[in-house]
């Protein structure tokens, strides 16, 4: 299998994320790529980024926001240019203190050996809760 098949591009993907590698995540994103995060507005990173320039600025916000405890993947599928991600994820709301825990479906498409296009189908009513305002910050 070369270095281009999907699955490996999206796995290479997914090692940049659990590295904190930005560079090399940015780096397997089309030109043109678009990403998609449902969810409501009162967080910063949801919402339809349309190239590069948009999803780095993206990815600027997930770490000045997010902070990923556990990002494990439990199934990765494909067929063609679609890759599938079922992603057990821990994450915590930096503003709120606030703890996300969920399974998270991502979809990828690839063309060109690059992410074109990639959504993110998550629990948006917990990932909104965790993000109010009303929220009060707690200890670790």
């Amino acid at each position: 299998m070369s270095n281009t098949e999907p699955k490996d591009i999206v796995k290479e993907f997914l090692a940049a994320i659990a590295a904190g590698d930005g560079e090399t995540m940015i780096g397997l994103m089309a030109e043109d790529a678009v990403m998609f995060t449902p969810g409501p507005p009162q967080v910063p990173f949801n919402g339809r980024f349309e190239g590069k320039a948009s999803i780095l600025q993206a990815f600027t916000l997930f770490g000045e926001y997010l902070e990923i405890r556990d990002h494990t993947v439990k199934v990765m599928f494909g067929e063609g240019e679609h890759v599938g991600v079922l992603i057990n994820e821990t994450s915590r709301a930096k503003r709120t203190d606030r703890f996300i825990k969920q399974d998270t479906f991502w979809y990828f498409r690839i063309s060109g050996g690059k992410i074109q296009f990639w959504e993110v189908f998550e629990d948006t009513a917990q990932v909104g809760w965790a993000w109010d305002d009303s929220a009060t910050r707690r200890a670790e």
